[in-house]
């Protein structure tokens, strides 16, 4: 996705005219993920020390906003998505989709490797979107300005937080004079809903629910930094395979606008003494895995790791207005239940 420049904040009064707003210089945040379940995604905008916080399973589908017909399906409820060989979704029943609960679901999937693999499993990757947030990896296929080459796709909501299934719809998304036409319903229906969805300038992304239409999820693709979130990522189960699995405790950053540096903590080098002058040594990445997973362990059987954060390294984050900031984890766990899902972290503005 092409990054987009962050252009500066002001704020105006009557009697001062334009002011630029000073980004936060230092503050300790404890992002409202909501616990061991994990409900929410929260949203974290550094320099104005502010987090939005969303139910993950309070939408459906993502529809891209730039010059592609893209969409995407909602990455932390693991769900998942096939083509059918239709293409009028009043002609799809339930009977079309026999032997897809067995497989098109991450758990059946899991599952499948305690036995002989499915030949269907090397193909499990392609029903979920690429991990990375390549647009071209999407496993809803670009949304034709043709009508009739948009196929029927049938749609595992994936799960809630509590581990429930959210269950299925089959969809069929067509382009209309520059916006997009959802139509959705249960399998076994023979009438749909249909929804008009028009691109954003100020988001990445316009999401739908099939519950409630369009809904409210990430800010203004200039207001955040990273997010907290349940992830559903690829695990390699052989040197040619892969399938999704869901990892807890995931940070995603704002891609092509905010980059990441990891720094390891040794001799003087430490988060204390971290000065601008030290800038000019890192390496930045600013693809939106950049914090992923790395930023904690999680104990092993056999290993004497205990499951908390990383006490090794820290982060230095350029934010899309020039920023930069020094942050570390201080923790992932409620200190005195060690329930998983109470994450915190410090930061502080890195100043010439």
């Amino acid at each position: 996705m092409a990054a987009v420049a962050l252009a500066t904040v002001f704020s105006c009064s009557e009697d001062d005219g334009p002011s630029i707003e000073q980004p936060t210089a230092t503050a300790v945040m404890s992002p409202e993920v909501g616990g061991a379940e994990q409900p929410n995604q929260v949203f974290i905008d550094l320099s104005q020390e502010n987090q939005v916080t969303v139910a993950r399973n309070s939408y459906d589908l993502a529809f891209y906003s730039g010059s592609e017909f893209k969409v995407l399906l909602n990455n932390s409820t693991s769900a998942l998505t096939t083509s059918l060989d239709f293409y009028d979704i009043t002609e799809v029943t339930a009977e079309d989709t026999l032997g897809w609960g067995a497989k098109l679901d991450i758990d059946a999937i899991f599952g499948s490797l305690f036995g002989a693999p499915p030949a269907w499993l090397p193909e499990a990757a392609s029903w979920m979107d690429d991990p990375s947030g390549d647009l071209s990896g999407s496993a809803i296929a670009t949304i034709s300005a043709t009508a009739s080459e948009n196929p029927v796709y049938i749609v595992n909501r994936g799960k809630n937080p509590d581990g429930s299934p959210r269950g299925w719809k089959k969809i069929r998304i067509t382009q209309s004079a520059g916006a997009y036409v959802l139509q959705h319903a249960d399998i076994g229906s023979d009438t749909f809903t249909e929804l008009t969805i028009t691109k954003s300038t100020d988001h990445d992304f316009v999401f739908v629910s099939f519950d409630e239409g369009e809904v409210e999820v990430a800010p203004t693709k200039t207001e955040w930094d990273m997010v907290f979130t349940i992830f559903t990522n690829l695990l390699p189960i052989s040197a040619t395979a892969q399938i999704p699995y869901a990892y807890n405790d995931f940070i995603l950053t704002n891609e092509g606008r905010v980059e990441v540096a990891t720094v390891t903590i040794q001799g003087d080098l430490t988060y204390e003494n971290f000065s601008a002058a030290q800038i000019t040594t890192l390496q930045f990445d600013d693809s939106r895995a950049a914090i992923g997973s790395d930023w904690r362990v999680v104990a092993q059987p056999g290993s004497d790791q205990e499951t908390g954060v990383k006490d090794s390294i820290f982060y230095v984050i350029k934010d899309a207005n020039g920023n930069y900031y020094k942050l570390r984890f201080t923790r992932m766990s409620d200190p005195v239940s060690g329930e998983r899902g109470h994450p915190q972290f410090e930061y502080q503005l890195i100043s010439e």
